[in-house]
């Protein structure tokens, strides 16, 4: 990685540089920000550029944006408009830099909830985002400021690649991790599947930075009891060892999605958890919120603490902008925030968000040391269902990735257990393997 400073032009040039100044325009608008979002599976590839969300309102809009800086059609607009249907989300953007004679398409693709945009004056690109009504902007300097964050971002994700591709057990961990923060849960169904993946991501990884600065060190990666002193680690915050630093930005990034997704879920049910209940019969129960109740007991005390804060909702673009971009200082109503509401929301990082949201580990502890959920046999539903779908036929890369974990190994080894009439699928299979050969 390179000591060099960074340096960005005026005029962003097509790919990476054009995302990331469409990007800082709604960061720097204060909007929550979301970026090159991948979804595969052997037979397609989902990747998204931008992913907004405007938390400001009564309810929280999502907004899909692609953007393109060469040659379009409509069948990029369609796709995106395809994308906002299978995603289920209504607002859409797409934004260029030339319009080749398609100067109606604006016209034609408004009414399917697409914004059709062209920059191609850059000097008058933050005046357009505004008229389009995209957001304002209480300090135009701040997209600068965010192109250069975002700059900063790519080469440590780089970094971590390269470093991983060249078989380093800490750059590994780190590039999984980084890809369950930044994709898996983006595609949960619910923002208590979020919440559920996520902690399960923060158990197999509670000091990955430490970890791997254990292994820099000539030991062992261990992202789980590595010692508390290290040389390589003590040697980052003298700017040293940026891979470290790059660990350290996705163990920030993974507190930031559980916030966010516990603001997401707190909108999504402000009246409280879904309980359980019974049928009108009084034959059958209703689990739900399931996996919102599998959870530990510290995050429900820590969701009632949220909910009861004014400005809850703007908590995860406050400190989206807060730890990444502004280095750490507060620019006045920024986010919608005033003044007189900064104690509460200093103390979701300084207090609540350690304590509650994410449990303390406990350093003597042995395997897994986030507390465990407030009810055993909730989470032993959780072992029920995984046992239950391998034994239905589901493969244990498809169960571990809807259990969000990085290892399928690790699903096998910790979540499935015998099933009962599993024997006797086995004899069956060995009789007709016999009667076929006979």
């Amino acid at each position: 990685m390179s000591e060099k400073v960074v340096t960005l032009p005026d005029i962003p040039g097509a790919g990476e540089e054009l995302e990331d100044y469409i990007a800082a325009l709604f960061q720097a608008s204060g909007h929550f920000v979301e970026k090159q979002i991948v979804e595969s599976d052997p037979a397609d590839l989902l990747e998204l550029d931008i992913v907004t969300t405007d938390y400001t309102g009564e309810e929280a809009v999502r907004r899909l944006t692609e953007v393109k800086g060469g040659k379009w059609g409509y069948t990029d607009l369609f796709k995106v408009v395809d994308w906002m249907q299978y995603l289920k989300i209504q607002q859409g953007a797409f934004f260029h830099t030339r319009w080749d004679d398609r100067e109606t398409a604006p016209g034609r693709m408004k009414p399917l909830g697409l914004d059709v945009v062209c920059f191609d004056d850059f000097e008058t690109a933050p005046e357009h985002f505004e008229e389009m009504g995209f957001g304002a902007f209480i300090e135009p300097k701040l997209i600068g400021l965010w192109r250069h964050s975002y700059c900063v971002e790519r080469r440590l994700v780089k970094l971590i690649n390269e470093r991983a591709k060249k078989g380093e057990e800490g750059a590994k961990a780190a590039k999984t991790y980084h890809r369950q923060i930044n994709n898996g849960t983006f595609f949960a169904r619910a923002p208590e599947e979020s919440l559920a993946m996520l902690y399960e991501a923060y158990g197999e990884h509670p000091r990955l930075t430490l970890g791997y600065a254990q292994e820099l060190d000539g030991g062992t990666f261990d992202p789980q009891t590595p010692p508390a002193i290290s040389t390589s680690y003590q040697a980052m915050f003298r700017g040293k060892y940026p891979e470290l630093q790059a660990c350290a930005y996705f163990e920030h990034r993974a507190r930031l999605s559980i916030l966010k997704a516990a603001v997401d879920y707190g909108l999504a049910h402000p009246e409280g958890p879904p309980e359980f209940g019974m049928s009108e019969d009084g034959k059958s129960f209703s689990f739900q919120g399931l996996t919102y109740h599998a959870l530990p007991a510290t995050f429900h005390s820590g969701m009632s603490w949220l909910r009861e804060q004014p400005n809850f909702r703007l908590y995860a673009t406050f400190w989206q902008q807060l730890l990444w971009a502004w280095g750490g200082f507060y620019l006045d109503d920024a986010v919608g925030i005033s003044s007189t509401g900064m104690p509460e929301i200093f103390d979701i990082q300084s207090n609540s968000f350690s304590s509650r949201l994410i449990k303390p580990l406990e350093p003597d502890a042995k395997g897994r040391r986030w507390e465990k959920s407030r009810d055993v046999m909730m989470h032993a539903l959780r072992h029920l269902y995984a046992s239950m779908m391998i034994n239905g036929g589901v493969d244990v890369y498809t169960l571990a990735d809807r259990l969000g974990h990085a290892d399928p190994a690790f699903t096998l080894r910790k979540y499935v257990h015998r099933v009962v009439g599993a024997g006797s699928k086995v004899r069956i299979a060995v009789r007709s393997a016999y009667t076929r050969a006979a």
